[in-house]
C-alpha cells in the first residue's frame, strides 16, 4: 500500500512538473497556511482514531479512511493528500492556485472547527 502511494505521488509530480507555473513568495504563505490546517486536521483525526478503537466515542466520516480508521491509515492519508494537494498548486495556473489555496484552506478550517466543537484535540 505504502509503495502504490509514493509510486502515484512521485508520477503526479512528475507529469505536473511541466505544467507548473512560476510560484511566488505569496503561494508559499498560501500553502503554508493550507498545510498547518491540514497538519491540525491530521491530529484531530488521530484522535479519533484513538477513541474510535479504544471507547468508540468518535467515528470518521471520510469514507476514504472509513469509519474507524488505524493509525497507520490516517498518517498515510493525509502524507497523502499533503503531498498532492501541494503538487496540485504547483501545476496550476498562478491565477487559478488561489482559488484552490483559498478555498481548500477555508474548508479545513471548517472541518478543523467542527471537530473541535465535538471535543476533538489534535492529538500527536
Amino acid at each position: 500500500m505504502k509503495r502504490l502511494i509514493v509510486t502515484l505521488i512521485s508520477a503526479l509530480m512528475v507529469l505536473m512538473a511541466p505544467a507548473a507555473h512560476a510560484w511566488t513568495k505569496q503561494d508559499t504563505l498560501w500553502q503554508s497556511a493550507y498545510l498547518t490546517a491540514h497538519v491540525a486536521d491530521w491530529g484531530q483525526t488521530l484522535d479519533i482514531a484513538e477513541h474510535c478503537s479504544t471507547t468508540g466515542e468518535y467515528r470518521e466520516s471520510n469514507a476514504v479512511m472509513g469509519s474507524c480508521p488505524s493509525v497507520q491509515m490516517v498518517n498515510a492519508y493525509f502524507l497523502s493528500t499533503a503531498l498532492i494537494h501541494t503538487g496540485v498548486a504547483h501545476a496550476l495556473p498562478s491565477k487559478y492556485r488561489r482559488m484552490f489555496q483559498v478555498g481548500t484552506l477555508g474548508m479545513q478550517l471548517n472541518v478543523i472547527n467542527s471537530n473541535k466543537q465535538i471535543g476533538l484535540k489534535v492529538n500527536f
